[in-house]
């Protein structure tokens, strides 16, 4: 009997709307509202070397927050860390061109390893000279600081010409701040490394070119 009612007050204060709070457990509340900026996003489809993706809505576009990406390569698993506070169009546009299997089956196109330490990637024509079939700027993106393990969005130097190719840099390296930093690899680097230490075979000099030993997407999905 005494058990039963012991048994009863600890159902009977859990259940009851009493001032006491149980530490480590949730409490209801808001949740706090995520920025957002707006991006333009402009078609290109009929340029040539474009693969036609329609380009993804430019409202209320997250400037907050983190997405991991997981890469399958024939080489091994990579992970890149999105960050939209840093580029908040560039990643939106990546999440977007994921989402439209546009880099399922792509191979890095270019390996350039004097100067600057970079693989280059995201090109559906592996021309060097192809895009998703829209073009960008990203106003409020963070640039500069090219270290080890940065991604950022490879464009013309110039405003309003990013589209799907990026690169990630394997060394730190010094270039004009021109180019969407977009997140790090946060695993598997190591294969960019062994991609970058097997060389490259020259397109346009003999430190920049396609690389020896490719780096081809199997799958790219959104964690």
């Amino acid at each position: 009997m005494v058990r039963r009612l012991l048994v009863s007050a600890v159902f009977l204060l859990l259940g009851s709307g009493c001032a006491y709070t149980i530490q480590g457990t949730p409490v209801a509340g808001p949740l706090p509202e995520v920025p957002t900026v707006e991006c333009t996003y402009v078609d290109t489809s009929e340029e040539a070397n474009n693969k036609a993706v329609e380009p993804p809505s430019g409202k209320d576009v997250p400037s907050g927050g983190e997405v991991v990406m997981r890469l399958d390569t024939a080489l091994g698993d990579l992970e890149f860390t999105l960050d939209a506070a840093s580029a908040p169009c560039s990643v939106h546009s990546f999440r977007h061109l994921v989402e439209k299997r546009l880099y399922d089956g792509n191979a890095c196109h270019r390996l350039v390893t004097e100067g600057i330490w970079i693989v280059q990637c995201g090109d559906p024509t592996t021309s060097g000279l192809g895009g998703p079939g829209y073009r960008y700027d990203d106003p409020e993106a963070r640039t500069g600081g090219y270290e080890r393990g940065v991604i950022g969005m490879a464009n013309r130097a110039t405003a309003g010409t990013n589209g799907s190719q990026f690169f990630i840099v394997y060394k730190d390296s010094e270039f004009p701040p021109d180019y969407p930093i977009i997140g790090k690899v946060t695993k598997g680097l190591d294969i960019i490394d062994q991609v970058a230490t097997a060389g490259v075979t020259p397109v346009t000099s003999k430190t920049d070119g396609k690389p020896v030993k490719q780096l081809k997407f199997k799958k790219v999905q959104e964690r």
